[in-house]
């Protein structure tokens, strides 16, 4: 609601790569000066308001074997241009990885989600309206993070310093949850990262970047390791209006009940409230050797959220959260 538009059309050259190596070399000839678009969702629109100014931008959606989904006995594979729509619909994956299809499930609308990819969903950029908006922003290079004394009220109650903005991808905290890793390929070669390790605070070098690829780094595949803990996963998200809105908070949960029905591991993953993915390593130790109930359920919740400082207009979240913990994982388990 606080967007601008923009007067004067923004012109841009379109590269058509062939092959990922010539992919990762253009990126790598025109730096800063290049945007890459697997789905577009999100690059079109900050193209529209001038919020990027690229003078190059390189479609991935040409390149080959990038839109792949296989599964194995061990692993779930997933080519990054893969659409959050197939992800959706795969009805053997609801079986194996259930938080990712769900949280797939409750990106946007149809129409997006046929489009966006789950590279795309991992890579989206701040939506926080100050920095979208025509303000000059701590994220934008400027002096202050204006949401902190403003219009706070979707912004961040966990790790926010110099920027309280919320990472909005869905599938992220399901994908951590799951302990998914990724592939990179790059000008320095292919690498491996695990999706915990992916995501950067406002605090933690370049402000204006919320994960650790470079500029000519390019997401190619999507690994989940097959598991008993993806196996009884969930992914629950509260937002303002049923569609197209993103979450105020949201919670990836997956649980290993041992024979005897106490939880033998557990995983959770806030999103919503935070510049990353949160996970809540001190509520998962908690749950491990615990019959999940009503009390334990209620304090897993106030143990993850131990940590909050909301600001002005977002307090409300602290409940919602602990709310959402604790029926994501009594979902995940079954009880």
């Amino acid at each position: 609601m606080w967007q601008i538009a923009a007067d004067e059309p923004l012109a841009f050259e379109l590269l058509s790569p062939r092959s990922l190596d010539e992919a990762v070399d253009l990126a790598t000839q025109h730096g800063q000066d290049c945007a890459l678009m697997a789905g577009g969702s999100d690059l079109l629109d900050q193209l529209k308001q001038h919020r990027r100014t690229p003078r190059y931008v390189i479609n991935l959606k040409s390149l080959p074997n990038l839109r792949s989904l296989n599964v194995t006995n061990d692993q779930i594979s997933i080519g990054a241009l893969t659409t959050l729509g197939e992800l959706e619909r795969h009805a053997e994956l609801r079986g194996l990885c259930a938080a990712l299809v769900v949280a797939a499930s409750r990106v946007a609308t149809p129409q997006i989600r046929n489009v966006g990819t789950i590279g795309g969903n991992l890579l989206q950029d701040s939506r926080c309206p100050y920095y979208r908006g025509p303000w000059y922003c701590y994220r934008a290079g400027g002096i202050q993070c204006d949401a902190r004394h403003g219009e706070n009220q979707e912004h961040a109650i966990l790790g926010g310093n110099r920027c309280y903005t919320v990472s909005p991808s869905d599938t992220a905290p399901a994908l951590i949850a799951l302990g998914a890793r990724v592939t990179v390929v790059g000008a320095k070669g292919r690498r491996v990262i695990a999706l915990d390790k992916f995501f950067t605070l406002p605090t933690e070098g370049n402000i204006r970047r919320e994960n650790v690829l470079q500029n000519d780094d390019i997401i190619t595949e999507v690994f989940v390791p097959a598991s008993p803990l993806a196996s009884r996963s969930t992914y629950l998200k509260f937002k303002e209006r049923e569609s197209l809105d993103f979450a105020l908070a949201s919670v990836a949960a997956a649980v290993q009940l041992a024979p005897n029905k106490t939880v033998r591991a557990a995983r959770i993953v806030l999103g919503g409230v935070a510049p990353i993915p949160w996970r809540v390593p001190d509520a998962e130790k908690y749950l491990v050797g615990k019959t999940l109930n009503a009390d334990v359920l209620a304090e897993a919740g106030k143990i993850a959220l131990a940590e909050a400082k909301p600001l002005d207009k977002n307090a409300y979240k602290v409940p919602l959260a602990q709310t959402l913990v604790r029926r994501a994982v009594s979902k995940a388990a079954g009880v």
